[in-house]
């Protein structure tokens, strides 16, 4: 009796509050007309979806569907959703992004979010969360970076402890690279590629103003960059990320308002300067060599490899395909586009389609 007496008033309550279209949920897509948030040259852009919290894996069912209440096959699940909305509680830290600024993907589509004190593993297709805890007293100190290989392991760049941190596909700790017995390669590593051909791991490191490239074992191959802040070609000032895309590798250069191109043995092909370009954090690269970087008031921008400006989309704001200081982006295979949205605590995902193409659909 008393459970049911607690679902009444939030049964009063959005009864009477105006009925809305549901957000679409994760790993599906919104058919809605709404959906599509931009036309361009490039296509329509489409918002896919979005995630905040472990309670997004579920599947509706029951009352806790009727209202928007998503728990899973356990009535608890349901209750601790309503304890939530009645302020009895709230999620804890282990169920809900608290700040999430990096993301990456795995073969098996499971989503993987840097955020403060946990990453995240989000596996929509299997309804699964795990998580690696991460703070004071923990393995994993201060994630800066996320990358897989093609066995889906798990590489966080540490940038406390100065060192790669790798995990096995189901989370459970292998090994460090670059930080044995004490010696650091890395003074305060940054974003980090692998390359699932080759295996090879390029990792940004910007005190040291270069990017270091090592093979599967963790064994130096070669270093790119002077080592000395510089705007020269294959000079950096505090390199910061890095993204291995097809047989090359794309270099944010922010301090120096630039993208560095090389080919996967660290060899200098390009330097692109895209057009109005700021200090950006928020980096990656679709199929086609496309650059997407963070812009002005909560803004992606989209640049061609000459560094023509050809789109953008998003502002400040909380509602669909708005964003709240946004810190990383990442492009999958598909180039599906995740969009961590650190300010909204929460990841939003986008896709371009062309006429006549079909738009990428999880089976989850």
């Amino acid at each position: 009796m008393l459970r049911l007496v607690r679902f009444i008033p939030v049964v009063l309550l959005l009864a009477l509050l105006p009925m809305s279209p549901a957000p679409a949920q994760s790993g599906s897509v919104a058919r809605t007309p709404e959906s599509v948030l931009l036309v361009s040259d490039l296509g329509k852009l489409y918002y896919v979806g979005s995630f905040s919290s472990e309670q997004d894996l579920a599947t509706p069912s029951g009352i806790c569907a009727a209202f928007g209440l998503i728990g899973k096959s356990s009535p608890s699940r349901c209750e601790g959703a309503v304890d939530v909305i009645l302020g009895i509680r709230d999620f804890g830290p282990d169920e809900r992004l608290l700040g999430p600024y990096k993301i990456t993907t795995d073969s098996k589509d499971r989503v993987i979010v840097a955020d403060r004190g946990t990453v995240h593993i989000f596996d929509f297709a299997r309804r699964r969360h795990s998580g690696i805890a991460c703070g004071p007293g923990e393995r994993v100190q201060s994630p800066a970076g996320l990358a897989v290989d093609r066995h889906d392991q798990l590489y966080i760049t540490d940038a406390q402890l100065g060192a790669i941190l790798v995990y096995q596909p189901n989370g459970k700790f292998l090994r460090y690279i670059g930080n044995r017995k004490g010696d650091r390669l890395f003074e305060r590593p940054a974003g980090i590629a692998v390359d699932r051909e080759s295996g090879h791991i390029y990792v940004a490191d910007p005190p040291r103003n270069m990017v270091v490239m090592l093979d599967a074992d963790g064994n130096i191959l070669a270093k790119i960059g002077t080592g000395t802040s510089g705007s020269g070609a294959e000079e950096f000032a505090a390199p910061t990320d890095v993204v291995a895309r097809g047989q090359e590798l794309f270099v944010l250069d922010a301090q120096n308002r630039r993208i560095q191109v090389f080919d996967l043995a660290g060899h200098f092909r390009a330097s692109i300067h895209p057009a109005s370009m700021g200090p950006s954090v928020a980096f990656s690269v679709d199929r086609q060599g496309r650059i997407y970087l963070d812009g002005p008031l909560d803004t992606v921008q989209v640049f061609q490899r000459d560094g023509h400006l050809v789109s953008r989309f998003g502002c400040t704001g909380t509602g669909y395909g708005q964003f709240g200081m946004l810190s990383g982006i990442w492009i999958d295979s598909s180039d599906r586009i995740y969009i961590a949205d650190t300010g909204n605590n929460r990841v939003q995902s986008f896709q371009w389609r062309l006429p006549g193409t079909p738009l990428k659909v999880n089976d989850s």
